[in-house]
Protein backbone atom coordinates (compact mmCIF):
# COMPACT_ATOMS: atom_id res chain seq x y z
CA UNK A 1 0.00 0.00 0.00
CA UNK A 2 2.29 1.93 0.95
CA UNK A 3 4.63 1.86 -2.60
CA UNK A 4 1.43 2.73 -4.55
CA UNK A 5 1.19 6.20 -2.58
CA UNK A 6 4.91 7.06 -2.88
CA UNK A 7 4.97 5.98 -6.27
CA UNK A 8 2.02 8.31 -6.77
CA UNK A 9 3.87 10.96 -5.04
CA UNK A 10 7.05 10.53 -6.60
CA UNK A 11 5.17 10.60 -10.23
CA UNK A 12 3.96 14.23 -8.46
CA UNK A 13 7.40 15.19 -7.50
CA UNK A 14 9.06 14.23 -11.05
CA UNK A 15 6.14 16.77 -12.94
CA UNK A 16 4.76 13.04 -13.93
CA UNK A 17 1.09 13.34 -14.67
CA UNK A 18 -1.06 11.04 -12.27
CA UNK A 19 -4.08 10.86 -14.23
CA UNK A 20 -1.66 8.90 -17.01
CA UNK A 21 0.20 6.63 -14.34
CA UNK A 22 -3.53 5.55 -13.29
CA UNK A 23 -4.74 4.74 -16.75
CA UNK A 24 -1.86 2.79 -17.61
CA UNK A 25 -2.60 0.82 -14.63
CA UNK A 26 -5.97 0.48 -15.47
CA UNK A 27 -4.80 -0.46 -19.15
CA UNK A 28 -2.54 -3.39 -17.67
CA UNK A 29 -5.03 -4.85 -15.64
CA UNK A 30 -7.43 -5.04 -18.65
CA UNK A 31 -5.36 -6.61 -20.77
CA UNK A 32 -4.05 -9.28 -17.91
CA UNK A 33 -7.95 -9.84 -17.60
CA UNK A 34 -8.74 -9.83 -21.48
CA UNK A 35 -5.46 -12.58 -21.92
CA UNK A 36 -6.66 -14.38 -18.78
CA UNK A 37 -10.05 -14.60 -20.71
CA UNK A 38 -8.86 -15.58 -23.76
CA UNK A 39 -7.52 -19.02 -22.17
CA UNK A 40 -10.25 -19.70 -20.38
CA UNK A 41 -12.90 -22.50 -21.63
CA UNK A 42 -15.98 -20.95 -23.38
CA UNK A 43 -18.43 -21.61 -20.56
CA UNK A 44 -16.21 -19.94 -18.30
CA UNK A 45 -16.24 -16.78 -20.30
CA UNK A 46 -19.63 -16.85 -21.05
CA UNK A 47 -20.58 -16.77 -17.41
CA UNK A 48 -17.93 -14.10 -16.17
CA UNK A 49 -19.18 -11.62 -19.56
CA UNK A 50 -22.90 -12.21 -18.99
CA UNK A 51 -22.27 -11.36 -15.01
CA UNK A 52 -20.04 -8.27 -15.96
CA UNK A 53 -23.23 -7.47 -18.29
CA UNK A 54 -25.51 -7.77 -15.73
CA UNK A 55 -23.65 -5.43 -13.39
CA UNK A 56 -23.09 -2.63 -15.78
CA UNK A 57 -26.77 -2.89 -16.54
CA UNK A 58 -27.76 -3.29 -13.55
CA UNK A 59 -25.99 0.29 -12.31
CA UNK A 60 -26.98 1.91 -15.87
CA UNK A 61 -30.56 0.88 -15.37
CA UNK A 62 -30.86 1.92 -11.98
CA UNK A 63 -28.99 5.11 -13.02
CA UNK A 64 -31.52 5.76 -15.58
CA UNK A 65 -34.27 5.40 -13.26
CA UNK A 66 -33.62 7.85 -10.91
CA UNK A 67 -33.31 10.33 -13.79
CA UNK A 68 -36.89 9.83 -14.04
CA UNK A 69 -39.11 12.45 -11.98
CA UNK A 70 -41.57 10.90 -11.39
CA UNK A 71 -40.02 7.07 -10.62
CA UNK A 72 -42.11 5.60 -13.77
CA UNK A 73 -44.35 5.93 -16.90
CA UNK A 74 -46.57 9.44 -16.77
CA UNK A 75 -49.25 7.23 -17.99
CA UNK A 76 -50.77 4.22 -15.63
CA UNK A 77 -51.66 1.11 -17.82
CA UNK A 78 -55.21 0.60 -18.68
CA UNK A 79 -56.45 -2.68 -18.77
CA UNK A 80 -57.29 -4.22 -22.11
CA UNK A 81 -60.56 -4.66 -23.70
CA UNK A 82 -62.48 -7.86 -23.11
CA UNK A 83 -62.24 -8.79 -26.85
CA UNK A 84 -58.53 -7.98 -27.21
CA UNK A 85 -55.97 -10.12 -28.74
CA UNK A 86 -53.70 -11.38 -25.98
CA UNK A 87 -50.77 -11.31 -28.29
CA UNK A 88 -51.48 -7.88 -28.75
CA UNK A 89 -51.61 -7.94 -24.91
CA UNK A 90 -48.49 -9.37 -24.44
CA UNK A 91 -46.57 -6.71 -26.43
CA UNK A 92 -48.03 -4.00 -24.81
CA UNK A 93 -46.77 -5.58 -21.50
CA UNK A 94 -43.78 -6.00 -22.95
CA UNK A 95 -43.61 -2.46 -23.99
CA UNK A 96 -43.90 -1.49 -20.22
CA UNK A 97 -40.32 -3.09 -19.19
CA UNK A 98 -38.71 0.16 -19.12
CA UNK A 99 -41.92 1.31 -16.80
CA UNK A 100 -41.16 1.50 -12.95
CA UNK A 101 -39.01 3.37 -10.87
CA UNK A 102 -35.28 2.37 -10.08
CA UNK A 103 -35.04 -0.98 -8.95
CA UNK A 104 -37.48 -1.94 -11.96
CA UNK A 105 -35.63 -1.10 -14.44
CA UNK A 106 -32.33 -1.56 -12.86
CA UNK A 107 -33.31 -5.67 -12.94
CA UNK A 108 -34.97 -5.05 -16.56
CA UNK A 109 -32.13 -3.43 -18.20
CA UNK A 110 -29.71 -5.79 -15.80
CA UNK A 111 -31.22 -8.56 -17.24
CA UNK A 112 -31.34 -7.47 -21.09
CA UNK A 113 -28.23 -6.64 -20.74
CA UNK A 114 -26.34 -9.84 -19.68
CA UNK A 115 -28.08 -11.93 -21.64
CA UNK A 116 -26.66 -9.59 -24.92
CA UNK A 117 -23.39 -9.89 -23.10
CA UNK A 118 -23.61 -13.92 -22.69
CA UNK A 119 -25.19 -14.34 -26.32
CA UNK A 120 -22.38 -11.96 -27.61
CA UNK A 121 -19.44 -13.89 -26.03
CA UNK A 122 -20.98 -17.39 -27.32
CA UNK A 123 -21.73 -16.24 -30.90
CA UNK A 124 -18.20 -14.93 -30.92
CA UNK A 125 -16.11 -17.76 -29.39
CA UNK A 126 -18.13 -20.29 -32.45
CA UNK A 127 -17.53 -18.35 -35.28
CA UNK A 128 -14.48 -16.43 -34.35
CA UNK A 129 -15.58 -13.35 -35.46
CA UNK A 130 -17.61 -10.71 -33.78
CA UNK A 131 -21.35 -10.19 -35.20
CA UNK A 132 -20.40 -6.41 -36.40
CA UNK A 133 -18.29 -7.86 -38.98
CA UNK A 134 -20.40 -10.05 -40.84
CA UNK A 135 -19.79 -11.36 -44.46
Amino acid sequence: MASSSSSSSAAQALGGNPLEEWTGRVKALEAGFRAWMAKQPIHVEAAVTTAVGVVQGGALGGLMGSLTADGGSPFPMPPPPPNANPQAVASFKQAQALAGGPLVQARNIAVMTGANTGISCVMRRIRGAEDIQGR
